[in-house]
Order: C-alpha cells, then structure tokens, then sequence
C-alpha cells in the first residue's frame, strides 16, 4: 500500500471507528433526559435513579484493566465487534424490562461495550496513524461521546413522550446494529499486523503497572470524569426541578453543550500536534471548568443557553490530550491498549462515583446548590495533579 493510499485508508478507518463507537455513549445518556419518568415508572429515588447511570460504569470499571489482556489476545477487530455487540444486547434486554432490576442489569450489559470501545478505538488510531497526526485523529474521535449524548438528548424526550419509554432503548439497540455492520465491513487488520500477536512478558506488564505518569493520567481523569458525568446525569433534572424549565426543554438545553463540545475535540488535537504538547491541553481548561461551579446556582433561566455553549466547548479540550499522552507514555505502540486500560480505569471510576456522589449530595447535602459547590473541589484537586504529570 502506498502512502497516499495507507493515508486515505486510515481516515475510512477513523470514520468507522467514530460510527461505530458512538454507539455505546448514546445509549448510556439516554437515562438522563428521561430521568424523572423512569423515576416514575420504576419507583425509584433520587439515589438509586442516579445508579441507572453509575452501574452502566460498573462492568466498565471491573473490565478497565483486563480489556487490555481482552484486546491483546482477540485483536483489536474481534474486541471491537464485541463491544458494540454488547451494547445491543444490553439495549434490547432494557427494552423489554418489566422490573428495575432487569433495566439495571441491561445497563451493565451495555457498559462492556464503553469499556472495550475505549480502550479499542485509541490503539486502532495509534496503529494507523503517525505521531504528528495522532493527536488530531484522537481529537476527531473524541467526539464519539458528545456526538453520542447530543443524539439521545435531542430524540429521546419526544420519542418517550410518543412511543413510550422502550422505544428509546429499541433505538439505541438498531444504532448500535448499524455500527456493528460498519465496522464488520470496514475494520480489518492490516497486513502487518496479519501476524501472529506477540505476547505480554512480565516485564511489558511491569513497565505499565509501574508507570508513575500513566497512573497520575488516570488519577487526574478519575477527577475530571467524576465532575462531568455528575453533572451530565442530573443537569436536565436540576433545570427542571430547581428553575422550573420544562424537561423537553432543560434536555434541549443541556443538548446546546454538545455541538461546541463536538467542534472542541478535533480543535484540541490539532492544536496539541501543533503546540506539541499534550499537557496544555490537559490542564488550562480544567482550570476554567474548577472556578465555574460556584458560579452555575447564581444563573437565571435566560443565562443557561451560552453557558452550556461555553462550558461544552472548554470541557470538551480536555480528553485528546489525555487518549494521546497515554499511548505515548508507555512509549511502546504494542503496549497501548494496557496504558489505554489504566486510563480508562479511572474514567470509569469517575463515571461510577460521580452520579452516586452527586445523588447523595442534593439529597443527603444540602441541595442542588451545594452539590454543584461540591464539584469545585473535585476539579482543583485534578487541576493540582496534572500540573505534576510530566508529559510532553
């Protein structure tokens, strides 16, 4: 394969991927704009409602580190199939829940496909494109999780209200097919890696487990994710219930976030290649998203709107930097889908915590007020970790 060909070929692969992949966030944030409906139905509480998000994390945050083992001993083609495979038979069991037991198991089904995605998709791009293009292809499917929640914010409210609830989970399940054809057609591997894998030794295993770096990149993005997704499960219930805006309209909304956040992540991978330096983009909009949080009770219905344009955009600069610097940590490409895992670890924490954390907090601490006062603390201590990691 020539170059001009190997470089139109990885940018077929790249769209692929993000079709694909965008499969397993849509269907984790189809909870949120639903949120206080399936409240309803199911009789559940505020703390345990925010479980339907953090137990989506659970199989995610078990299967972290062994979805590098997973992706290392099936391929990176068959590990993908199965992702996306899980997400659409997590999606049709919730569909065709009739306890809340039932839909809580689905969302742990559904969460294997978040967990081997994550991980997958970084180490195809690694594979398939230079280092001086890498970051900027890590910024482009980034935004496979904003592409995936700005869908579900938009379609599900009226497709609950019209068709009921099920049918929202049925479209997550037929998106998810779609992706799954996708990359069955497309992702394959090429004819240098048709050879048989090489195994981990002990000492490959050693050089990731014992990475300071790699372990503070998770820890910093452990924070990071705890703060968002907090805020991304219960924004469009805070609307509606502490400023009175209908929940059509609050999911409407929190939805206006996602296109800044979108157009953020290919901005921020360009602009660490250019910059050559994945720390700047890492740390600069952490700083601004840590002094937001005291600032969100003191808004008014009509200040919601550019807020979430300019919040979505910031917080969306953060994780090309993060997905790149990981694989370039371990400074070996065959050893990428385990620093992915690490990382990955601790975004799946995050996710597990933050709804659970937030929960507890409007419940059992004060309110929605000091829930959100409590997110700034959360950031700092990110903000103080990456200003210690050493990456380039």
């Amino acid at each position: 394969m020539n170059a001009s060909s190997a470089k139109k070929s990885a940018w077929i692969v790249l769209l692929v991927l993000l079709a694909a992949s965008v499969a397993a966030p849509l269907n984790q944030f189809k909870v949120p704009p639903i949120l206080p409906l399936l409240m309803e139905i199911f009789h559940l509480p505020l703390g345990q409602a925010g479980g339907l998000m953090s137990v989506f994390t659970l199989t995610g945050l078990i299967l972290a580190l062994p979805s590098g083992f997973i992706l290392q001993r099936l391929g990176y083609r068959t590990t993908g199939l199965v992702a996306v495979g899980s997400v659409i038979l997590g999606s049709a069991l919730g569909a065709l829940s009739g306890t809340a037991g039932l839909l809580f198991f689905s969302r742990v089904v559904e969460g294997v496909g978040v967990s081997l995605m994550a991980v997958t998709a970084p180490v195809i791009i690694a594979l398939w494109f230079a280092v001086e293009r890498r970051a900027t292809a890590m910024g482009i499917w980034a935004t496979w999780y904003p592409l995936g929640v700005i869908i579900m914010l938009l379609i599900a409210p009226g497709m609950a209200e019209r068709w009921q609830w099920p049918s929202v989970w049925w479209f997550g399940c037929a998106f998810g097919a779609i992706g799954f054809i996708l990359f069955f057609v497309f992702i394959r591997p090429r004819a240098e890696e048709r050879t048989p894998r090489v195994r981990f030794s002990g000492a490959d295993l050693r050089q990731v487990l014992q990475n300071r770096t790699l372990w503070l990149l998770c820890a910093f993005f452990f924070l990071f994710n705890l703060a968002m997704i907090a805020f991304a499960t219960w924004v469009p219930t805070y609307l509606n219930q502490a400023l009175h805006i209908p929940l059509a309209r609050a999911s409407l909304l929190y939805a206006a976030a996602y296109p800044p956040c979108i157009a953020a992540g290919p901005l921020s991978g360009w602009l660490s290649d250019r910059l050559k330096s994945r720390k700047a983009v890492c740390l600069y909009p952490v700083v601004l998203v840590t002094l937001v949080w005291p600032l969100i009770p003191l808004l008014k219905p009509g200040d919601i709107l550019p807020f979430m344009l300019a919040f979505g955009f910031v917080s969306g600069l953060t994780a090309p930097g993060v997905f790149a610097a990981a694989v370039e940590t371990v400074r070996d490409e065959r050893l990428g889908g385990l620093a992915m895992a690490v990382v990955m670890f601790g975004q799946n924490a995050g996710m597990l915590v933050g709804p659970l954390f937030f929960g507890f907090m409007v419940e059992k601490g004060g309110g929605w007020t000091h829930a959100l006062w409590s997110l700034m603390p959360v950031c700092a201590l990110a903000v103080v970790i990456m200003a210690r990691i050493r990456i380039r």
